[in-house]
């Protein structure tokens, strides 16, 4: 069968952080949240025709605040899918936590029900910086709830940290993956602060003092060769891990891979087309609890040829392994180098884009720049005659 990933949304927050841009509203209002659970399992079970020939080998609960989720509710919604897709053995299913929404014995029991990955959203072990994001956990908090969890049984836990944070130098960096590096997580995910228009951040942004760009590349820098030092594999631009331990839901996003969301504002590429919901829990509901012929489909693209292969090769190459390119000619019937080879030749020159064995990549000094080099090689417009 081809493989199927599953993203589940849940919106839920006690509080949104100054930063945050996902889709998330409060979490108080408890018939609300019974009637998107049955808003998201009636949704789950509707797609799951479509999806009769595919096998789901990764599932992903993120928000929002999924830990904010009962067991009782989590198990209402692992039955549904369980019972309406092809799930492998050895699924991957994470769920995000935040900490200080989790004891031992809920972990445990999320972890009976079948979550068996979590990524927990420390984003820094320097007190002034949790503060500065507006998030309600302490230091503390995140390393109870890290402890918390490998008493539960978990054996596959990512961290997620930020850089680029209000008044942050390479000295506080550094703090903060010292401590990280004491708890040995499997995965450590390093996601840069983006100020998002329509946040509290985006106001204050002139009285933020954010790092300046050569601050953010020596922190960005520095950290990597540290991780590298600890054994982690630098297989993404913002995504680190130990030997067997890659975000396999994380990496079909890369490889433009087929997978499915449910929920307000989630997200599907499937079938050739990219979708999504509006960022409207009500209205998400009445279509899917009430039968209400509600608009709530945000987006839909049925995705032309040139820019599935544009796509293809700008998420690659965020990827260690970039684009091997005999795998590039079986999936879209053409060869990469007549295509690509003059758009990269000033990097290859320079040695931002090395070649492979099986094809090119961007060297790990270049992943802090990437989004340049991509931009670019990568032409949205490139038509191709096929």
């Amino acid at each position: 069968m081809t493989s199927l990933g599953l993203y589940i949304h849940i919106p839920f927050c006690i509080k949104k952080c100054l930063y945050c841009d996902f889709y998330s509203i409060p979490s108080k209002d408890e018939a609300l949240r019974a009637r998107y659970i049955t808003a998201l399992k009636n949704h789950i079970k509707e797609y799951s025709v479509q999806a009769k020939d595919y096998g789901v080998n990764s599932i992903y609960f993120g928000g929002g605040t999924p830990s904010l989720l009962t067991p009782n509710e989590l198990r209402s919604i692992m039955k549904e899918i369980k019972s309406s897709y092809n799930l492998s053995r050895n699924c991957e299913i994470s769920m995000e936590v935040n900490p200080g929404t989790v004891d031992e014995n809920k972990l445990m029991q999320y972890r009976k029900i079948g979550i068996n990955r979590l990524s927990i959203g420390m984003q820094s072990f320097v007190p002034s910086e949790l503060t500065a994001l507006g998030r309600i956990h302490t230091v503390s908090d995140s390393i109870e709830c890290f402890n918390a969890a490998r008493q539960a049984g978990f054996k596959n836990i990512n961290i997620d940290l930020m850089y680029g944070l209000p008044r942050q130098n390479a000295e506080s960096a550094v703090e903060t993956f010292t401590n990280a590096m004491q708890l040995c997580p499997e995965h450590i995910s390093y996601y840069c602060l983006k100020i998002e228009q329509g946040t509290p951040f985006y106001s204050m942004q002139k009285s933020l003092h954010l790092p300046d760009d050569d601050t953010e590349s020596e922190i960005y820098l520095t950290l990597c060769a540290l991780l590298n030092k600890y054994g982690y594999d630098h297989y993404e631009i913002s995504n680190f891990a130990k030997r067997g331990k890659k975000c396999r839901h994380n990496i079909k996003y890369w490889s433009c891979d087929s997978y499915l969301g449910f929920g307000a504002a989630a997200h599907s590429y499937f079938g050739g087309k990219r979708f999504s919901y509006k960022r409207d829990i009500n209205a998400y509901c009445s279509s899917f609890c009430d039968n209400q012929s509600t608009e709530i489909i945000d987006e839909y693209i049925d995705i032309p040829l040139h820019t599935q292969i544009a796509e293809y090769v700008m998420l690659r190459l965020r990827l260690k392994d970039g684009i091997n390119t005999k795998l590039f000619k079986k999936r879209f019937m053409t060869d990469f180098e007549p295509l690509y080879i003059d758009k990269m030749a000033q990097f290859l020159q320079s040695g931002h884009i090395i070649r492979t064995k099986h094809g090119f990549a961007l060297t790990e000094g270049s992943m802090y720049v990437s989004n340049y080099i991509l931009s670019r090689i990568v032409d949205f417009d490139l038509q191709i005659d096929i």
